[in-house]
């Protein structure tokens, strides 16, 4: 723990948020200024994230535990991705702000960091940082989508 301008830092969040590509261009500065509008949510194993549906205006960075994002179909769930530390669910609906398009299921007990979109645009030099690395997550995840879809069509 760090005490930066009268405010107790913890340093171990500032450097995970570090390590996670979505928030990579960011000074520590500007990473502690994030942490301070985040909060830290805990969900136990079998529970939602969020649920397919749900309204939304923030996303996940995850710590610790197991989750599977999951897409109604034919009356079943199937899934899509298994989650794990370091990795961001929810970044859609930052820039929609549309209803989830799945839901997120702890397979184990979670722990992740959350990031409404009031709280990331505060600043809008962070806020330009972490959209731009949102549309490549965002872009990263069609590719490989359509790559597996090419694959499974040959």
């Amino acid at each position: 723990m760090t005490d930066v301008i009268g405010y107790t830092v913890n340093d171990s969040l500032v450097a995970v948020l570090g390590k996670v590509p979505l928030f990579a261009g960011l000074s520590r500065l500007q990473l502690v200024f994030l942490l301070g509008a985040t909060s830290r949510v805990t969900v136990a194993s079998g529970d939602l994230f969020f649920d397919e549906g749900d309204s939304a205006d923030s996303l996940y960075v995850f710590v610790a535990g197991e989750a599977v994002v999951e897409k109604r179909s034919e009356g079943e769930f199937r899934r899509l991705a298994i989650v794990t530390p370091g990795q961001i669910l929810g970044e859609m609906a930052v820039v929609d702000r549309l209803p989830r398009s799945a839901r997120v299921r702890a397979v184990k007990d979670c722990l992740a960091i959350k990031l409404n979109s009031v709280g990331l645009e505060c600043s809008h030099e962070i806020a330009a940082t972490v959209y731009r690395n949102i549309s490549g997550v965002i872009t990263a995840r069609l590719r490989a989508y359509t790559d597996a879809d090419d694959k499974h069509s040959e």
